[in-house]
């Protein structure tokens, strides 16, 4: 009796044990997207702009912002050492090699593959937003790659913004979130994995994308991808957080937060949607540019996902409700998280 006493408080008890621990660890990730702000407002005003999404290094223009923002995020050995070596954000492939540290700041407890080194460096949660754009100007060159003035996010390709561009108010523009870290090439899980989905999202004879296309790439229940995994064999979802390609590094606000990452091809350059994700029931966090830290649902309004033309050259009202409209810091909207 005693013992099926004790057997029933465990079972009553173990949901709130549970609860309490991952209200602990989503408070710590949300800690990390204040601190990352934050360090970006001090990368401001020392250098007058925020990071591009792609930067100047010592060899490429690859770097993410996370790697600007090293310096301040107490990182600055890290920092030098990356500097010293000349590494390029890709390097990493051997064990034990100096890109696969892993930095506290840029990672989320809930999340339990982020500190498995994976692809050639080691992973980060944190993504910085592209806005509510899909395309480069050069076809089939997604975001993150080439230059492009179209995409309409804090943070794109070897653009830097200062705050005067964010004409919007800071408190309603997006910088950060989160995505779940893929455990390796050939997953297919929605969060984390990434759907090959080719000609799914995109009407070629309109050349428009159809964001409802790859929301839909789902099995119901388990919320598998239908179609092709990422066909790389060491690079998955933010794979390398020091890496400024978008498929790594970035998300735009498209699709709402926990929906499936479809890419037009298998490349790390490919156009496609690439969602905010997390492992807190029921949305994302996410780093507003005043440094305020919010937590956006998966419900947020997106106006219905409409198919857009091209996704690129937007101007004015995003065409995805509020959570596009948040990820675009000059689009002239009032829109507000709720």
């Amino acid at each position: 009796m005693v013992i099926a006493i004790i057997g029933v408080l465990i079972a009553l008890l173990l949901p709130a044990v549970q609860a309490a621990r991952e209200a602990a660890r989503r408070m710590q990730c949300s800690n990390h997207l204040k601190q990352w702000v934050i360090a970006s407002h001090n990368y401001h005003d020392t250098y007058l702009a925020f990071p591009s999404a792609q930067n100047t290094g010592q060899i490429n223009s690859r770097f993410s912002p996370t790697y600007c923002l090293l310096p301040f995020i107490e990182q600055v050995p890290f920092y030098d050492l990356i500097i010293t070596n000349k590494y390029n954000p890709w390097d990493g492939t051997t064990e034990g090699h100096l890109l696969r540290t892993n930095i506290p700041t840029v990672q989320c407890p809930s999340d339990p593959t982020v500190k498995i080194p994976g692809g050639n460096c080691a992973k980060g949660n944190l993504v910085v937003c592209y806005g509510d754009g899909s395309l480069q100007a050069n076809g089939d060159v997604g975001p993150g790659h080439a230059q492009d003035v179209t995409l309409r996010g804090v943070y794109l390709p070897r653009i830097w913004k200062n705050l005067s561009s964010v004409s919007d108010g800071t408190s309603n523009s997006i910088s950060v979130s989160e995505t779940v870290t893929g455990a390796n090439s050939s997953l297919t899980n929605v969060k984390g994995g990434a759907a090959n989905a080719g000609t799914a999202i995109q009407d070629g004879s309109a050349n428009r994308i159809k964001p409802s296309a790859c929301a839909n790439v789902v099995l119901p229940g388990d919320r598998n991808t239908l179609s092709n995994p990422w066909i790389h064999g060491d690079r998955w979802r933010a794979c390398r957080f020091l890496d400024g390609y978008c498929f790594y590094s970035g998300f735009n606000t498209i699709l709402p937060p926990n929906s499936p990452n479809c890419i037009r091809n298998g490349a790390e350059t490919a156009w496609g949607f690439y969602s905010a994700s997390s492992f807190h029931p029921g949305g994302v966090n996410c780093g507003l540019t005043d440094g305020a830290v919010r937590f956006v649902t998966d419900t947020v309004d997106t106006n219905g996902l409409p198919d857009s033309d091209q996704g690129r050259n937007l101007q004015g009202e995003s065409p995805f409700g509020v959570w596009g409209a948040v990820g675009t810091p000059a689009g002239g909207e009032s829109k507000t998280l709720p």
